[in-house]
């Protein structure tokens, strides 16, 4: 019992010598580091290290986000260059959409769409009406030609009501003037109008041949498409008569297009009482006129992009 009663107290003694040993070493440190200016200097030097470090970190952030902005940036601008050279957008009204209208380049609406996208003509030349294939309006979808855009569509009233709709053929960008010599075929349901903006003059382009023009027969004016009788009555000036370096203008077939209703609308028109089920067909032709005259050298390098939308009215 003894024995056992001075290890309880010699334990009991080193423990207490133990933690006054770490009192004082703990005493001790606190009173070095108040004095010593190394020991501080080291603290000082790690706290800034750890500061720069911090805003480094921020900065190479922000530098990141700048970055990532900048390459967007590029990208947006890329694709906005990319997509307004020419394209032809078709559009079709979400309440038409959602009552059941689809718009698809086959007959058979395989795809039921809201919108349709023609791709770009690049490097067009100038080509005149003679040179569009005649079957234009026969091909579905897409049809791009040399040196001219095509596309035949279709638009499908899906819903259970009858319905009127209004549709829009409108430029959305140009450079170098090239809209003053695009020119529109726009077919609907089989029958055709062709569109210009009007001469400078404020009077209708006109082509002008010793021969019937191709698709006449599809003219949905066939007015618009005569013989000269005389050259006064119909607006024929001598800056035209010396442009296509006619000797005679009369007795001539004239092609008298349909001037564009605005600034930059083409064309517009009502479709009342589509059935149910019921199709129309469209196809649009866009071209360079070359007898045009204002088919000049200023505008090569120009580009044109027009849209189409549909919409209840």
């Amino acid at each position: 019992m003894a024995r056992e009663k001075w290890t309880k107290l010699n334990r009991k003694s080193k423990s207490k010598d133990v933690d006054r040993q770490y009192r004082r070493m703990e005493r001790s440190s606190r009173f070095w580091n108040r004095i010593d200016p190394a020991n501080r200097f080291r603290h000082w030097y790690m706290g800034a290290i750890s500061i720069t470090r911090s805003l480094f970190r921020i900065k190479a952030a922000w530098q990141t986000v700048a970055i990532l902005v900048a390459i967007l940036s590029v990208l947006y601008v890329l694709a906005s260059f990319y997509t307004g050279r020419g394209e032809f957008i078709i559009k079709l009204d979400r309440r038409m959409a959602d009552d059941g209208f689809a718009i698809s380049e086959t007959m058979d609406f395989s795809e039921n769409l809201r919108t349709l996208h023609d791709e770009a003509a690049d490097h067009v030349t100038n080509i005149t009406l003679a040179d569009i294939p005649f079957n234009v309006m026969d091909v579905d979808g897409k049809h791009n030609g040399k040196n001219y855009v095509a596309f035949t569509f279709y638009l499908k009233n899906k819903s259970l009501e009858t319905h009127d709709y209004r549709y829009e053929l409108m430029l959305i960008s140009a450079s170098k003037k090239a809209e003053t010599a695009a020119w529109v075929m726009l077919f609907k349901n089989g029958t055709q109008q062709i569109y210009a903006q009007a001469n400078k003059n404020g009077y209708p382009e006109c082509l002008y041949s010793e021969w019937e023009f191709p698709f006449a027969e599809y003219a949905e004016k066939p007015e618009s498409m005569t013989i000269v009788t005389d050259a006064k009555n119909a607006h024929v000036t001598d800056e035209m008569i010396q442009y296509h370096e006619f000797s005679d203008i009369e007795g001539l077939h004239q092609l008298q297009t349909v001037p564009w209703e605005s600034g930059d609308l083409v064309c517009s028109g009502n479709r009342p009482g589509i059935e149910p089920n019921e199709v129309d067909k469209y196809t649009v032709v866009i071209w360079i006129e070359g007898d045009d005259p204002d088919c000049v050298n200023d505008i090569i390098g120009g580009h044109v992009e027009m849209r189409m939308k549909f919409y209840y009215y």
